[in-house]
């Protein structure tokens, strides 16, 4: 565990429990294992991004009616044992939805895509971990997008993860047809 996260004290919990806590101020939450992990929150550059991100793909998602995405919504990845993490941002197909309002608590389904910003209270092996659990809940792709190094790592569920730089152009592929962002508009400076 990383310097800037803390894990509760408190006993395993189940998701129904979890979901139960109140929101904290200062942290993001996420269940591993049956265990309450506290995050601090991300900043500036990290919510830089992730606006720009929702802006761009909230755009395209919207005008080719390819489904929903979630800003920080709980995901349940496992339930044995209980975990529910929070993708910095989330697509889900107009197909794999019920119709009418959102769901009342965490989605118990894969997104398609996940997209996680790396901060500075991440480890790399946190961020593996992650990823591995999205992809193995049945997520089709996972995006790391890491404005430090200005480079986006995108995993696959068929086949080997790539690497992209600032001067390439990320491609939505199947999970968002059509969908192209050159990384170096995502990493523009304000």
């Amino acid at each position: 565990m990383s310097a800037g996260r803390s894990e509760a004290a408190e006993g395993p919990l189940t998701i129904e429990e979890f979901q139960r806590l109140p929101e904290e101020d200062a942290y993001r939450l996420e269940l591993v294992r049956g265990r309450v992990v506290r995050e601090p929150r991300p900043a500036a550059q990290h919510g830089f991004v992730l606006a720009r991100l929702c802006r761009l793909l909230g755009q395209h998602v919207d005008t080719h009616r390819l489904g929903h995405l979630f800003v920080d919504v709980g995901v349940i990845v496992s339930t044995d044992p209980p975990t529910v993490r929070g993708p910095d941002l989330a697509f889900v197909a107009a197909n794999r939805l019920p119709s009418g309002p959102p769901a009342r608590g965490f989605l118990d389904l894969a997104p398609n895509l996940c997209i996680e910003v790396v901060s500075p209270s991440n480890t790399a092996a946190e961020i593996r971990e992650k990823v591995r659990e999205y992809l193995g809940a049945g997520t089709a792709e996972v995006w790391v997008v890491d404005p430090q190094t200005r480079s986006v790592i995108v995993h696959s569920s068929r086949g080997p993860s790539r690497t992209l730089s600032a001067d390439d152009e990320l491609d939505g592929g199947e999970v968002l047809p059509g969908f192209r962002l050159r990384l170096r508009s995502l990493f523009a400076t304000w």
